[in-house]
C-alpha cells in the first residue's frame, strides 16, 4: 500500500514538474527525460539540438536555484490565526529539488555528445556577420571568418577560437574574455578590438588593433612575453616570432575600415591580399608567378568599385598582368 501511494506522489511530482516549463518546451524537455529513462546514450536517430538541450539545461539551472529558496511568508489576516510565517512542506520541497536536479543530471548525460561540440558562427564569403554572445558581448565577422566557442560560455568561461578577422565588444565580466587564433591569445576584460587571424596565410600571422581600452596579447606557449596594447594601437605575432610586436600608433578608422565594405592593406604580400580580394568579393585568383608572392604592398579603398578595378590597380604598380577566367581571375607576369 505505501509504495502504491510513493509511486502515485512521484507521478504527481513529475507531473507538477513538466508543467513548470513553458508550454513551448514542456513537450521536448519529457522528450529528454524520457529517453534518458531508456539508459541510451544520445543516439543519431533523434534530432535535438545542441541549442535545444542547452536552452532546457539553462532553465532546469534556474529552476533549481529557484526551488532550493526558502519559501515566501504565509501571512494571515484572520485575528484568530497567528501571523506567523507557516512555511510549506519541506518534504514537497526537497521532492521538487531533488527532480530539478535529477532533470540537470539527465540533460547532461543525454546531451553530452551535443554540448560538447563547439557552436560556430560563419560569415559567408562576400559577407559580414554579426553575433551577440551569451554574456552580452558582440562580434562582427569578416567575409570567410568564423568563431566557435562553448554552449557554456559565460557559465564556465569567455573562450572564443577565431579563424579569420573579427571585431569584439565585450561586455565587462568576472571572467577574462580571451580570442585564441594560431597559437596566440588575446585576453580582456571589457573593451572593443579587432583581431586579424588566418591560418591559411604565409606566416600564420595573428594581428590585434585595439579601438578602446587594453588588451594583453601573448603567444599561447608563451605568456610571460605578453605586451599589453592600448588604444590605438596595434601589435603582431607569427608563429615563428618570440614576442609579439611593440604596440605602434595606426589609424583605426582605416584598420577597421572592412567594417564600412572598405579595403586597407598595409605591407601585406601579395597572396595575402589576393586571398583577402577572394573572401571580399567570393571570386578565385590565381597568381601564377610564385616568386610575387611575398612582395609587399600598402593600398588604402575608401570605396572600391568591384575587385577588377583593384587588381588591375595591382598589377600596375607591381608590373603583373591578368585575365579574366571563368571563375576569377589569373594573374601572371
Amino acid at each position: 500500500m505505501s509504495d502504491t501511494s510513493e509511486n502515485n506522489n512521484d507521478t504527481s511530482d513529475r507531473r507538477d514538474f513538466f508543467l513548470q516549463f513553458s508550454p513551448d518546451r514542456r513537450d521536448r524537455i519529457k522528450e529528454i527525460w524520457d529517453l534518458a529513462g531508456q539508459a541510451e546514450p544520445q543516439s543519431p536517430g533523434t534530432d535535438l539540438t545542441g541549442d535545444e538541450v542547452e536552452e532546457a539545461l539553462s532553465e532546469v539551472q534556474q529552476r533549481i536555484g529557484e526551488s532550493r529558496q526558502p519559501p515566501s511568508p504565509s501571512v494571515s489576516t484572520d485575528k484568530n490565526h497567528s501571523t506567523n510565517r507557516e512555511p510549506s512542506s519541506s518534504s514537497s520541497a526537497s521532492s521538487q529539488w531533488r527532480l530539478w536536479l535529477a532533470a540537470a543530471v539527465v540533460l547532461l548525460v543525454f546531451g553530452a555528445g551535443l554540448l560538447l561540440t563547439p557552436k560556430t558562427v560563419t560569415a559567408p564569403r562576400g559577407e559580414i556577420a554579426s553575433v551577440t554572445l551569451p554574456d552580452g558581448s558582440t562580434v562582427e565577422l569578416n567575409s570567410g571568418s568564423q568563431i566557435s566557442y562553448s554552449h557554456f560560455f559565460s557559465y564556465t568561461n569567455r573562450t572564443i577560437d577565431l579563424e579569420g578577422e573579427a571585431f569584439f565588444s565585450v561586455s565587462e565580466g568576472e571572467d577574462p574574455f580571451i580570442v585564441r587564433g594560431n597559437k596566440a591569445i588575446v585576453r580582456v576584460t571589457g573593451t572593443e578590438f579587432n583581431v586579424r587571424s588566418w591560418s591559411e596565410e604565409l606566416l600564420q600571422e595573428t594581428e590585434v588593433t585595439v579601438a578602446e581600452g587594453t588588451v594583453d596579447f601573448y603567444p599561447a606557449e608563451l605568456p610571460e612575453q605578453s605586451v599589453t596594447v592600448g588604444q590605438g594601437e596595434l601589435s603582431r605575432w607569427a608563429v615563428k616570432m618570440e614576442q609579439p610586436t611593440a604596440p605602434e600608433t595606426v589609424s583605426i578608422d582605416k584598420m577597421l575600415g572592412w567594417r564600412q565594405q572598405k579595403l586597407m592593406f598595409n605591407e601585406k604580400p601579395l597572396l595575402v591580399i589576393f586571398q583577402e580580394l577572394e573572401r571580399r568579393f567570393d571570386v578565385n585568383i590565381q597568381l601564377y608567378d610564385t616568386t610575387m608572392a611575398s612582395e609587399t604592398l600598402t593600398a588604402f579603398y575608401a570605396r572600391p568599385e568591384n575587385v577588377e578595378s583593384v587588381i588591375k590597380d595591382i598589377c600596375r604598380v607591381k608590373g603583373l598582368r591578368y585575365a579574366e577566367t571563368a571563375n576569377g581571375y589569373s594573374v601572371y607576369k
